[in-house]
């Protein structure tokens, strides 16, 4: 319950929100993030690994909100990286970023994800179009999608009281 503790101390800062959909995930993200967020996001996550464990699985992650994050964050997504690969024989994620934060996006999500190359694939995007077209021809079924699909992003704060 180490989570309760951060509630107390420090505040959460940043926002995030799920859509779990049948052959995909759909993840926003949008503000800056403090490891007391990630915290929140790692918890969340790894309870859906737990329940549906499954060899393959894709997500899209809507990153262009995301306001980056402290610099003590970058141990606890090694962490969630980690736990993931322990979980899935191969999680394909595509990252939908902003032009104007493309090049530093890339380069934090590179160093996060680099060590778990094989279980972890991952490309980047500046739009929907290609994401669908890469995942597609990894053999998962995306339909057009459009920005008005993915959940908009709620405060880590809130999801405090499902932990």
């Amino acid at each position: 319950m180490l989570i309760h503790t951060y509630r107390m101390n420090r505040n959460p800062h940043g926002s995030f929100a799920f859509k779990f959909v049948d052959n995909y995930t759909l993840i926003s993200v949008a503000g800056s993030w403090n490891t007391e967020c990630v915290e929140i996001y790692n918890t969340l996550l790894k309870k859906r690994v737990e329940s549906k464990p499954e060899q393959r699985r894709c997500v899209i992650f809507d990153g262009r909100k995301w306001g980056f994050q402290t610099p003590e964050c970058y141990n606890k997504f090694l962490e969630l990286n980690q736990y993931i690969s322990g979980h899935y024989k191969a999680l394909f994620i595509a990252y939908y970023l902003a032009p104007e934060n493309f090049s530093l996006s890339t380069h934090l999500l590179d160093m996060a994800n680099d060590e778990f190359k094989g279980t972890l694939n991952w490309r980047f995007f500046l739009n929907l179009q290609d994401v669908a077209s890469w995942l597609n021809s990894e053999g998962f079924e995306i339909p057009a999608l459009t920005n008005s699909d993915f959940p908009e992003p709620i405060s880590a704060n809130h999801y405090l009281d499902y932990l």
